[in-house]
């Protein structure tokens, strides 16, 4: 298997993930948070905030680089 078909895997995977956490937090508001409030707790602590923005920042640049 070739790097990058394990790079597609694993961000597939990671993509799955992120859409059951999303689904179940529909599903079960009072156990999983919906993600516009995970966001929103980063986003109110100052340090949070800066690693969050790096992290766009990092993630814009592989996905556009290519």
């Amino acid at each position: 298997m070739s790097s990058s078909t394990l790079s597609y895997v694993v961000w597939t995977l990671i993509l799955a993930y992120a859409l059951v956490l999303w689904g179940l937090s529909y599903l079960r508001p009072r156990t999983v948070a919906h993600p516009s409030q995970v966001v929103g707790k980063l986003a109110t602590h100052p340090v949070a905030r800066v690693v969050l923005v790096l992290g766009f920042m990092w993630l814009g640049w592989h996905t556009f680089a290519r």
